[in-house]
This record gives structure tokens, sequence and C-alpha cells, in this order.
């Protein structure tokens, strides 16, 4: 793997929601890359044989997913897997999103991929993934983790040309792990502006690194043929489903919810106006 030492050439938050553009790098990493700062290693790049890539693959292809158009953009496509964290009102409880339960084989499919991630991640920065995994066994019920693994939940988006950001909602100081899968189109480079670097974000690219930290971008994808796609699947820690309990009382606690809110409803009471003594 090659080692590449980061220079911080300037601060680019004034592009915070803007589009990633050439301009903006110098150099666009596609070999096995470990990115080393300070003397530290922060993140990696690396390419990840095919073969291990066939189910993951399938469930990207597979699920049905929630299609979004904008006017001069690529329509996109999301879905989630795993947990998910209380909505007031609308869904009041630690639950497992709908794809979970609808679509198992590729639920099956996305989190036995997990033992992959978790191998490469382990052996090039095992500091930081014991810092993930101690975090997630500390502050997040087992029930809402995928296996053992930092990870409770993961995203496909598709054809997804995002702004530059940085990622919020995961547990502190956790790193973002991205796999790329692609088929004919070019573009969707991620780019790191601070460091003038894009990663190519080949078909089979996974990169690892701090997204809350570092302001990063999608650039825009160019499809050769119709049936293109730009997949990246990203597994996180949903800091919020540290306030979850065991998987069994969210569901007591929803139906007290309920039936207070049935009672409140007769009485003609605001459903927003909780006994104070449910658990919250």
């Amino acid at each position: 793997m090659k080692k590449y030492n980061l220079t911080k050439y300037k601060d680019c938050s004034s592009l915070l929601k803007t589009t990633p553009k050439a301009e903006h790098f110098d150099t666009v990493i596609d070999e096995d890359t470990a990115f080393y700062l300070g003397g530290k290693c922060i993140g990696i790049y690396i390419n990840i044989d095919k073969h291990l890539l066939t189910y993951v693959r399938e469930a990207v292809k597979e699920t049905k997913y929630v299609e979004t158009y904008r006017a001069n953009t690529l329509p996109t496509k999301s879905s989630v897997f795993g947990a998910l964290p209380r909505v007031a009102l609308r869904n009041d409880f630690c639950r497992f999103s709908n794809k979970t339960n609808e679509e198992k084989t590729n639920t099956n499919k996305l989190f036995t991929f997990q033992k992959t991630l978790c191998d490469i991640y382990k052996k090039h920065l095992p500091e930081l993934y014991a810092y993930d995994l101690k975090m997630a066994r500390e502050t997040v019920n087992d029930d809402y983790r995928l296996i053992d693994t930092p990870y409770t939940t993961a995203n496909i988006n598709v054809n997804h040309a995002i702004k530059y950001h940085k990622d919020t909602g995961n547990i502190k100081d956790s790193y973002s792990n991205v796999l790329i899968l692609k088929e004919h189109c070019t573009g969707g480079e991620l780019v790191l502006p601070d460091y003038r670097i894009a990663l190519k974000q080949s078909d089979g690219a996974l990169c690892i690194f701090s997204g809350q930290k570092e302001i990063h971008g999608v650039m825009p994808i160019k499809p050769f043929k119709k049936d293109f796609y730009r997949a990246s699947i990203v597994y996180y820690t949903l800091a919020q489903l540290s306030h979850c309990y065991p998987y069994k009382e969210e569901v007591t606690r929803l139906n007290i919810k309920k039936r207070e809110r049935a009672v409140n409803r007769a009485n003609k009471k605001d459903p927003r106006d909780t006994n104070k003594n449910i658990k919250k």
C-alpha cells in the first residue's frame, strides 16, 4: 500500500454547500493508499477484489429505492437498512427500517459484507477501529448493532453527487466507511479540498476517513450508457441510538404512548402533552 503524506493547504470552509470542481484538486488517488498527517495514519483508500463484492452488488441492484428527481441533475435513489432512532409522533420508538424487514435477503447481503469491511478496517487502522467498536459497545444497545461491529445502519445512495459538507449524526469522532460500486459512468470522485486531492472512487473502492472532521464532496457523475449507476454504500453508527432501550422495551414504551394518546384524543387533549411519568 502506497503511503501519502497529506499537506493541508488551507481551510476550505467557504466551500461548504457548494459543488466540487476540478480546480479544487491537483492529485487523483486510484491505487491502494494510506494517508498520513503529522506522522499518523488517518485514513485509507483501497480497491477490494471483485469476487468479495458479489453479494453486496446484488443487493444494490435488487433493492427497491425511493427515487428523487431534481432539475438539471441525474435522478437519485436511496435505501436505508438497519436501526433507526425515535421520531416523535411519527415513529416514536427505536426500530429497524422498513427495508430491513421487507428485504431480508438484501439485508443479509449488505450485513455479510461487514466482515470484509471490518477485517480491512482492523488491519490498516487498528486503533481507530478499536475506538469505534468500543464507543458503539458502550453507547448503543446490542439489539441495534449489526452483529458485533461498530455499525448500526447502512445506506445505499445511487447517483448522489453531493455538495461539500461534513458528516453529522454519527457517534462522535467515529469514521466514515464508504464502498463504491459503479458501472457505465465516469466522474463521481470524492474531493477533499483542504488537501487538494480527489479519490477516484473506482468500482470496488473502499474509503475510510473522518467524514466528521474533513470537508468532502462528490464530483458530478457522467453516464455513458443507459444502465449506468454509481452507488455509495455507507456503514455508520447513529449517535441518537444511544438513547434507545432494548428493542422489547421500546415496543412496550410505544404501546403505552399509543394508549395514552388514544385517551388524550378521547378527552380532546393535545396528544403532544404526554404523561411525564412515561419513559422518554
